[in-house]
């Protein structure tokens, strides 16, 4: 009996064993998607043990598990599970991807913040999609009509030509010509960057936004309320737009590769009168106005004259077919260390007019570090990059007469005509930042970090007149550096039945400082030499130097109840030196409130409600200016004579300095540009997130702008820089986004979004007298800032068309003498109708009269995204409705002097409305060089067009090959694709494109139009 006792023991210990064997044995298993494909890089653990695994490639891993135990699983993008191990077959595992309009993660000021808990009005936009596809000098481009309220205007075709990006209207006044921008801060992985230089230090003409890679892009964050944005205190008027880029993901390592070559075409241009047209054109207007006794040029009427038959198609020679080339390789990984990447890229696109171009060349390598048991993490980056555009002379034009020679000699393209020369700008940026993380405690941890950025631009010209056969050579260096150190402290502890917190304090210190250089000469003859040259001729050199520092204090507090109720508070203080002593120190305040409302009971059983919050905001954030010293009174050195000799100021044989006439005036006033904003805003989203819907409504008051104020003479200054005006912008924002899947093969998601903005002045200084912008030797350009009205508005002769018959011309009933047209003339039939507004009948300045408002009041896009199976197809527009612009193009070639013919090109009189005899029903008046007063004038109502345009930006087709035919290739994906960009714009404008005019509304593209390209490419991850 005891043998067969023992014996059964031994048997269930063996049994036991067994079991324990089994149970605690390193099993296989594997993680999936709804769609069977696997999940990389998904972490699986065991509840209460310190053990874990992370899947593979191929969605598997290896782990010791008991039975019993329970799995917890969890990847990016994907719901978190838990199973209890019971058998093998509990290991074969699929995640769901998580509603990604509810989890999404999005970087807001200083942090990170899930999207539903988000109380500010915030847009995030994944970059991969965009660029993969398309090729874009700057990101800038690329956010064109993709987010509610950000105007991205766009005024020449050029290779790095600058973009201006507004988020929810114009706030900025000048006096001057050149529009004022108000332009968003830029922040790049957390720290700010040099987006634009000041016109203190501006050097080249090239996009300095341009120098960041958008292929190094990961996503853009546009902060568009004060809410969101108040936490950048002094420089977030305008909005911020956060930009972070790519990192290393867990897994194996990811190499990819994007290959693409793009084909630029000429579009439609200008018409032109060629060759016997223009000679025929040209007799006319001899005959018909030119004095008795003048002769039309030889060039006209020499039949021996080998060109005399001749057509010179100048736009056809010097706008050409080119070539964009860009490739970018990356390499990216992460594991249990930290993560790693690097990334290079080359990008060169030829400009369609000759001798323009736009090169980057670019390297940016980020790595992190895990210590201390994952309690320090350490953060580096460096990029560095240089950007490459070079110009043609100011000379270079394609207006010339058809009648003269084309250049034999493709070397020099042109020299034979223009005036032979280059024009190179460079710039070189390296950035540098690291930061350290140090979790303290549970749920506390103190962040440092030090960044550094250094921009170095250079501008070298070369010009040689062929009037007077002097060269001229010009070399300017500039340097431009940032240094910045932030720290901060984040406590995000949660308790009780649902409650969160998060505080976050910071404290930063910043510096910029810019350094400039000049040097030119000129020679009596020209030379082979294309630098300064010392020796010869004049030569003068400048330099300057300018810095502002700029210390900070911010705090930023977040409270959520169950994700229902939600409450947000920021406050940041900041000194500046560029403020005045008496307003050395600004606050910025702001306080959000947010209410996910499907939360509630009553919502519990509606299916079709996915999602519903409604958020409020209210903030006050700033602007300042770009002159250091402003405050201060500018100070002067001394002039330069005619003879380009420096004519020092001096006292007792002594030199020394003198405030300016113009803005040396000190004022202890002056301060930051206010800017109150409130904001309500409803997010929806409906059918499991298949519809989406996001409604804002703003108001924006920006008070204290910087404008020039007059002092009476006796003040011994002729003007007083000061806080004097302000703007308001309101505005509506709507976007709706569908994704929608059509059986298993086919999918169709959508974004349109668009925006009304209503921009009018609210307070100027002097009274709140007019401003009529105007350039520094006086020029009015037709531009007036109006109390009441928007900003820019056109300031024109009203037009009333053209005097058909002499009757027609008022006569004064008191005087009996006829209505005098401008410069006094006497009017008659061909003449322009102006109207007399104040009835003196007398056309001079006092009858102009607000003709136009040169800002959008909608704008926005639709970008449509269709697949099947392996193929996608994505289509890009965008448009702007309700925008006033002025036809300067065609006003510019109507204008015709004594000396009009042979100089420059003619458009062809037929294809316009012009006044030529008695009865004509024109829209253009006379064209009559010899005429005592031209009636093609700058301020003409009748240029005044609309400016609405729809425009198909883009089309993408690719085709992303599958499993099958990849296991062929030692590659993971590629997808190869083709992009047609700038397709057809539908416009009412007659010019060439209405999308190419400054912010204050004329077409000044100088003739370079948008290129229309194909582009071809693949992308291949290894």
């Amino acid at each position: 009996m005891k043998a067969l006792m023992k014996g059964a023991c031994l048997v269930f210990a063996v049994l036991m064993l067994s079991v324990t064997g089994y149970t605690q044995s390193v099993m296989t298993g594997k993680i999936s998607d709804s769609d069977g494909k696997p999940v990389v890089g998904a972490s699986v653990g065991i509840k209460g043990k310190n053990t874990g695994a992370t899947t593979n490639a191929s969605g598997n891993f290896r782990l010791r598990v008991s039975v019993g135990d329970t799995l917890m699983l969890s990847s990016v993008g994907f719901e978190s599970r838990q199973i209890v191990f019971r058998k093998a077959a509990d290991l074969t595992i699929k995640l769901t991807q998580e509603n990604k309009i509810l989890s999404d993660v999005v970087v807001t000021g200083y942090k990170s913040q899930v999207k539903q808990e988000i109380t500010g009005s915030v847009t995030s936009i994944k970059m991969d999609k965009i660029t993969e596809g398309q090729a874009a000098e700057s990101f800038g481009s690329l956010l064109q009509g993709r987010v509610a309220g950000v105007n991205v205007q766009i005024n020449s075709g050029e290779p790095g030509a600058t973009p201006a990006i507004i988020i929810r209207g114009l706030a900025a006044v000048s006096r001057g010509d050149a529009s004022a921008i108000s332009e968003p801060l830029y922040v790049v992985d957390g720290i700010p960057i040099i987006s634009r230089m000041s016109s203190e230090f501006a050097v080249t003409s090239t996009n300095v936004l341009a120098d960041l890679n958008p292929s190094d892009i990961e996503d853009v964050v546009v902060l568009k309320d004060a809410s969101a944005a108040a936490i950048y205190g002094s420089r977030a008027a305008n909005g911020v737009i956060l930009i972070t880029t790519k990192k290393g993901k867990r897994g194996k390592p990811q190499i990819n590769l994007n290959i693409r070559t793009g084909v630029n075409f000429v579009p439609q241009l200008r018409d032109v009168a060629g060759g016997i047209k223009e000679r025929e054109q040209v007799k006319s207007l001899y005959d018909l106005y030119a004095p008795y006794g003048l002769s039309m040029p030889e060039m006209y009427t020499d039949v021996t004259n080998p060109f005399y038959n001749n057509s010179s198609d100048w736009q056809g020679y010097l706008y050409n077919t080119s070539v964009t080339q860009d490739y970018n390789a990356s390499v990216r990984g992460a594991g249990d260390f930290g993560q790693y990447s690097i990334s290079m890229g080359y990008m060169d696109s030829k400009g369609i007019l000759f001798n323009t171009g736009f090169k980057r060349y670019s390297l940016m390598a980020s790595t992190s570090f895990n210590a201390l048991k994952n309690k320090l993490i350490i953060n580096n980056t460096l990029a560095v990059s240089r950007t490459d555009q070079s110009r043609n002379q100011d000379g270079l034009k394609v207006s010339h007469s058809s009648l003269l020679p084309l250049p034999d000699n493709p070397l020099v393209q042109g020299a034979e005509v223009y005036k032979p020369g280059h024009e190179s700008n460079l710039n070189d940026r390296v950035r540098f930042s690291s930061d350290a993380t140090l979790n303290l405690a549970r749920n506390l941890a103190y962040k440092a970090s030090l960044s550094l950025e250094y921009l170095r631009t250079m501008f070298d010209s070369l010009a040689v007149s062929r009037r007077t056969l002097k060269m001229g050579n010009k070399s300017v260096a500039g340097e431009n550096q940032n240094l910045l150190f932030q720290n901060t402290v984040t406590y995000t502890p949660k308790f009780g039945n649902g409650h969160s917190l998060s505080v976050l304090l910071g404290q930063s210190m910043e510096k910029t400082e810019g350094k400039l250089t000049k040097v030119s000469s000129v020679s009596d003859a020209p030379g082979l030499s294309q630098t300064v040259n010392w020796p010869q001729g004049n030569s003068i050199g400048s330099s300057n130097y300018g810095a502002s520092t700029l210390m900070s204090y911010f705090s930023r507090l977040d409270y959520s109840f169950q994700q229902k109720y939600l409450l947000g508070a920021s406050i940041r203080t900041d000194g500046s030196s560029k403020f005045g002593k008496a307003n050395r120190w600004g606050v910025f305040p702001s306080i959000s409130a947010g209410w996910n409302f499907y939360k509630e009971d009553i919502f519990a059983n509606a299916g079709w409600l996915t999602n519903g919050k409604i958020r409020g905001s209210y903030g006050l954030s700033g602007t300042t200016w770009d002159n250091n010293y402003l405050a201060l009174g500018i100070m002067d050195g001394g002039v330069l004579d005619r003879y380009n000799s420096l004519i020092q100021i001096a006292y007792g044989g002594i030199s020394g300095f003198t405030p300016t006439w113009l803005d040396g005036f000190k004022n202890d006033n002056l301060t930051w540009v206010k800017t109150n904003m409130a904001n309500l805003g409803v997010d929806l989203t409906l059918f499991k997130g298949k519809v989406e819907f996001i409604f804002d409504a703003y108001e924006k008051v920006t008070k204290g702008l910087l404008l020039s104020t007059s002092l009476p003479t006796t003040s011994g200054y002729n003007e007083v820089y000061r806080n004097a005006a302000d703007v308001l912008n309101r505005g509506l924002e709507f976007t709706v986004n569908t994704n929608m899947r059509f059986g298993s093969d086919f999918t169709w998601s959508t974004n349109l979004n668009f925006a009304y903005n209503k921009n009018r002045v609210i307070r100027l200084p002097d009274g709140n007298a007019d401003i009529i912008k105007t350039s520094t030797s006086g020029q009015d350009f037709g531009s007036i800032v109006r109390v009441g009205a928007p900003l820019n508005g056109f300031f024109f002769y009203e037009s009333q068309g053209i005097y058909q018959a002499e009757n027609q011309v008022p006569v004064d009933p008191k005087t009996g003498k006829r209505l005098l047209g401008l410069q006094s003339k006497n009017l008659q039939v061909g003449d322009r109708n102006f109207k007399d507004q104040n009835g003196d009948y007398r056309i001079d300045v006092s009858d102009r009269v607000y003709s136009g408002d040169p800002n959008p009041k909608w704008n926005g896009g639709w970008t449509n995204d269709f697949t099947y199976k392996q193929f996608s197809l994505n289509l890009v527009t965008t448009f702007v409705i309700g925008r006033d612009i002025v036809n300067t193009a065609l006003l510019d070639r109507l204008k015709m002097d004594k000396n009009f013919a042979g100089s420059s090109s003619l458009p062809n009189f037929d294809n316009y409305s012009i006044w030529k005899k008695s009865g004509d029903n024109a829209r253009y008046p006379t064209l009559n060089p010899w005429s005592d007063a031209t009636q093609v004038i700058n301020y003409d109502s009748e240029y005044i067009e609309d400016g609405s345009y729809f425009k198909i930006r883009s089309a993408t087709l690719s085709y992303t090959f599958n499993k099958k035919f990849m296991q062929r290739l030692p590659f993971e994906r590629m997808r190869i694709y083709c992009t047609a960009d700038n397709l057809v714009t539908f416009q009412k404008y007659s010019g060439p494109d209405a999308e190419l005019v400054t912010i204050d509304g004329f077409d000044m593209s100088g003739g370079y139009p948008m290129r229309r390209m194909l582009l071809f490419g693949v992308s291949i991850s290894l």
